[in-house]
């Protein structure tokens, strides 16, 4: 068995560049000799550091905590790493299986939107309460919704991700409705889970004038009018602000013609 080993050796053994060879030796985790050229060589007494290096690397260990290890290593003190390590695992997992329960949510409901048949019926609903985080703006074309959106994913991407969350949305301003301008928004929002603790605020539980439409949202105008139309000859009245919540849009499909949109009016039966 070979005693002493060049660097390129040691490099293509461990698939290292000399450059991490050269950093562990200057952080103090391996100690080669040197011939009389110059050159280092490294011992079998480097080959054992560096299997333990090259594996508390993998399980993403700083150098420090690698130097520790290396200098006081004992079956406590490796009980106590893999313990730790376990425990931050754990804690980089719970986001991804969270992540696909989201997606495997989402693929649910991509399905059953592709089964609804009554587009464009407006229906009265009791809908439950829903916790949402919102973030507060003003809003005229897509381009800004979008920003909007990706704004709200921006605080917290391990919970929030466009393409997996729940159904999001933006309110139509008060200025807007009163003008029967129904592309004026204010503040987009994504739905949460009911047991999520960080949200900004719950939709109240009540009754609800709802309508979902497949195509450009072009359409939101004129159904919107058919709506109030329709709240006003039932006489009932408005109790919040309106809603344009989009189940399946530019984040799923480039295919305009399967958008699909659910507009909910808040209101009280007098």
């Amino acid at each position: 068995m070979k005693k002493e080993y060049t660097i390129g050796e040691i490099c293509k053994l461990y698939n290292l560049g000399p450059d991490s060879i050269r950093y562990y030796e200057k952080k103090g985790l391996i100690f080669p000799g040197r011939r009389e050229n110059g050159y280092r060589v490294y011992s079998i007494k480097d080959i054992w550091r560096l299997n333990i290096i090259k594996n508390l690397r993998k399980l993403n260990f700083s150098v420090k905590q690698i130097r520790e290890y290396l200098e006081h290593r004992s079956v406590d003190t490796t009980i106590k790493f893999m313990e730790e390590e376990i425990r931050l695992i754990e804690k980089e997992i719970m986001p991804l299986i969270k992540l696909k329960e989201n997606l495997q949510e989402k693929v649910q409901i991509l399905k059953s939107l592709k089964k609804i048949e009554d587009y464009s019926e407006i229906k009265v609903q009791r809908i439950r309460k829903r916790k949402i985080i919102l973030i507060k703006a003003f809003m005229t074309k897509d381009e800004e919704v979008d920003l909007a959106f990706r704004k709200l994913e921006g605080r917290d991407d391990s919970k929030l991700f466009l393409l997996s969350n729940k159904d999001m949305g933006v309110f139509i301003s008060e200025q807007g409705f009163k003008k029967q301008n129904y592309g004026l928004y204010q503040n987009a929002f994504f739905f949460v889970d009911d047991k999520e603790e960080n949200y900004n605020m719950i939709l109240p539980e009540g009754y609800f004038v709802t309508l979902i439409y497949r195509g450009a949202y072009k359409k939101s105008q004129m159904f919107f009018n058919k709506m109030i139309n329709f709240i006003k000859e039932k006489g009932y009245s408005l109790n919040g602000n309106a809603m344009e919540i989009y189940r399946l849009d530019i984040h799923e499909t480039s295919k305009e013609e399967e958008f699909i949109t659910e507009i909910q009016i808040p209101i009280k039966k007098d």
